[in-house]
């Protein structure tokens, strides 16, 4: 069993890993993802790049499934892409 879920049935079937949201801090521009090893990846606001159904780093919520790809940015490696899905599940915090 993997610490994002109960198994890989709970993300879509597309070419992006997939991780769950964990943390937010607006005021940093900053976010976490819990990636399915359980490895937590950061993102920044500034250099994230948004597709599907969210159109601002803003409306992400924590626990939200997302898809996300990595790049090099001025602060080493992070998520510079992320794709959500529509809203019909979210994994809750434990």
């Amino acid at each position: 069993m993997n610490e994002v879920g109960a198994g890989t049935d709970k993300f879509p079937d597309d070419l992006y890993h997939h991780g769950v949201v964990t943390k937010l801090f607006p005021s940093n521009n900053t976010g976490i993802v819990r990636i399915e090893s359980g490895r937590e990846l950061v993102f920044s606001y500034d250099f994230v790049t948004l597709i599907g159904e969210i159109q601002s780093p803003l409306d992400l919520t924590v626990g939200q499934l997302v898809g996300y790809d990595l790049g090099w940015t001025p602060r080493g490696l992070r998520i510079t892409k992320i794709k959500t899905y529509p809203s019909t599940g979210s994994v809750q915090e434990r």
